[in-house]
């Protein structure tokens, strides 16, 4: 087990904790590492950089003032005994994104490998990744995608 730290990216107040883990999974970390967006207590964070400060690992975000997190009500249904990946269409300047496809994975290596792909192919149609997200609130990874052309 591992050390994570989210970190707020002020310079002028020494880069205050928001959120210490000291015991998360090697492998929780290096998803972490890949998702470009934190969402805990209602707030949608986005991930400005990483760095390794032996023994802890730490993720700088800062508040992403054009986000809002999906409702908890929205909750995924899926997930009993899984992580959890929803995969949802990426629209510019929409209110909501449309769930193209719920997954349940057995583990993080799974998240991260589709974490760190550009293009997915789902039932014959091929998508461009556009972000990934970490979604602690609703206890479920999003990869937000787009058609590609």
């Amino acid at each position: 087990m591992a050390k994570l730290e989210y970190r707020l990216l002020d310079i002028e107040n020494g880069y205050p904790a928001l959120y210490h883990y000291n015991s998360i999974p090697r492998d929780e970390i290096v998803t972490r590492f890949l998702c470009d967006y934190f969402i805990k207590d209602g707030v949608v964070y986005e991930k400005t950089s990483n760095a390794i400060e032996p023994p802890l690992h730490v993720i700088y975000v800062k508040k992403a003032t054009d986000e809002i997190p999906i409702p908890m009500n929205r909750r995924s249904t899926v997930g009993m005994g899984f992580i959890v990946m929803e995969i949802r269409e990426y629209r510019e300047d929409a209110n909501e994104y449309p769930i193209i496809q719920n997954m349940e994975l057995s583990d993080l290596t799974d998240i991260a490998i589709i974490g760190q792909c550009n293009y997915l192919t789902l039932e014959g149609v091929e998508w461009e990744q556009t972000s990934l997200e970490v979604d602690e609130d609703r206890q479920t990874y999003v990869l937000y995608v787009k058609k590609t052309s």
